[in-house]
């Protein structure tokens, strides 16, 4: 394959969200629209409406009001269409989605994350292929960055989602704590530990992190897998049939992290990823590897704080690949359940389009996969992660959805126990090897991993 904030939802309707049936909710959607039971993807509502159902997991402001805003906005100029909205958050969507794709109540257009995640609904058939839609429009394929689709586009070309935002890893700093302390920006992994040394030694805490929700640590690792692993043994390793993760680039990588962890918030295990981004904002912690789409949140957590990014720094002598940029798109698909196949590829070439994309990132700071649209944008941290993604010359996916589900799991769970001492780096990739050589017989086998 190629690797390549809070609205509270009505009680009946996050009742419907985490129901294991859309059909649950008919007559009720958090935005009012006329719900869609049936037996497949899409039904018709009275008066010969077309019904979409549309399911994402950004249910807080003022990302959910603009998502529900351009539906609408739809809405009114098809009439035709009607939106059944549905929502939850993060780690409730990811369980959710899992049980109703495939299922009689399987969304028409769903959120999902490119590598493993989706890849595994489109082993079942489960994902429409958008390939031949873009053949015969050029000109919209031409209007999506190429670096950012390849990411949607499995090994054997079939496009499966467009992306809703853009986004990458990178190091963020607080610059008045840098300049306080003589410190300058790290070009190599040596000097950021020297960095965290220093800073340490002055009663600030280096590096904010929260472990809470696992993924986050898998970040980490992720990077430090692609800088340790050659890129040829890594691309064998994250595909489920062939996985062995016997390199010893990712012992390496474990321990490079366990280099970094006297130097981040203590008990990382037990505080929240966002947490940890507020801590930085506040100005508690002097750096903080977070995603290009955090900087609208840490500017509303820390409204006069003065930072800069830097990119994960190099480590010298590493054997894997350091151009690449930690990141991935996220963006929604379509159900190949769907009766409505055309609309939902009409309605997403609007809505991941450059003129929503412009309005989106004017509104809430997120881009689209769609070229030049930072036109009227003044907020230069904005513009310039734009410029990082748009101009990466190669971009991974999250190691938590690249992998297969029960590797993914595994690993989670292992760089966690890393984290708290409690197992050895060559401990944990024999568990993770383990895990590997199990989900090579289930992939073969077509059972699923979860």
């Amino acid at each position: 394959m190629k690797r390549g904030i809070l609205k509270k939802a009505v009680g009946f309707t996050m009742a419907c969200v985490m129901a294991f049936s859309f059909a649950g909710c008919a007559g009720n959607s958090e935005s009012g629209s006329a719900s869609a039971g049936g037996s497949s993807a899409g039904s018709a509502a009275a008066g010969g409406q077309k019904v979409i159902k549309f399911f994402h997991r950004f249910p807080d402001e003022p990302y959910n009001g603009f998502i529900e805003s351009k539906l609408h906005e739809y809405e009114k100029s098809h009439p035709d269409i009607k939106f059944d909205i549905m929502s939850a958050q993060n780690q409730d969507y990811k369980e959710k989605i899992k049980v109703v794709v495939g299922g009689d109540d399987t969304p028409d257009i769903f959120f999902s994350w490119a590598g493993d995640f989706t890849e595994r609904f489109i082993r079942e058939n489960l994902i429409l292929d958008l390939t031949p839609y873009m053949d015969k429009d050029p000109e919209w394929k031409n209007s999506l960055l190429e670096n950012q689709m390849s990411i949607y586009t499995t090994k054997d070309g079939m496009i499966y989602g467009i992306p809703f935002r853009l986004d990458s890893k990178q190091f963020f700093y607080n610059t008045e704590i840098f300049e306080k302390n003589g410190i300058e920006v790290p070009k190599t992994f040596d000097d950021l530990l020297a960095a965290c040394a220093k800073l340490k030694a002055a009663g600030i805490t280096p590096i904010a992190y929260g472990n809470s929700e696992p993924w986050a640590g898998l970040h980490y690792i992720g990077t430090l897998n692609q800088i340790y692993v050659p890129d040829s043994v890594r691309e064998k390793d994250y595909e489920p049939t062939t996985g062995s993760f016997t390199d010893p680039g990712y012992v390496q990588a474990m321990k490079s992290y366990q280099k970094l962890l006297p130097y981040m918030t203590e008990n990382p295990d037990g505080v929240k990823p966002d947490m940890a981004r507020s801590m930085f904002a506040m100005g508690q912690a002097a750096i903080y590897y977070g995603e290009l789409i955090e900087i609208p949140y840490i500017k509303t957590d820390g409204p006069d704080l003065k930072f800069g990014m830097f990119k994960f720094p190099e480590v010298v002598g590493a054997k894997g690949n350091q151009e690449i940029l930690t990141g991935a798109p996220e963006g929604f698909v379509i159900s190949s359940k769907t009766k409505y196949p055309q609309e939902c590829v009409d309605f997403l070439k609007w809505f991941l389009g450059k003129e929503v994309g412009t309005e989106q990132c004017q509104k809430i700071g997120w881009f689209n996969a769609a070229k030049d649209t930072t036109s009227g944008l003044t907020d230069q941290s904005l513009i310039d992660g734009y410029k990082v993604v748009s101009e990466a010359k190669q971009m991974s996916e999250w190691l938590d959805n690249a992998l297969y589900s029960t590797v993914s799991k595994e690993y989670q769970e292992e760089v966690s126990k890393l984290t708290n001492g409690t197992v050895s780096p060559e401990e944990a990739m024999k568990k993770i090897q383990a895990k590997a050589k199990e989900a090579q017989t289930l992939v073969k086998s077509g059972q699923k991993g979860e």
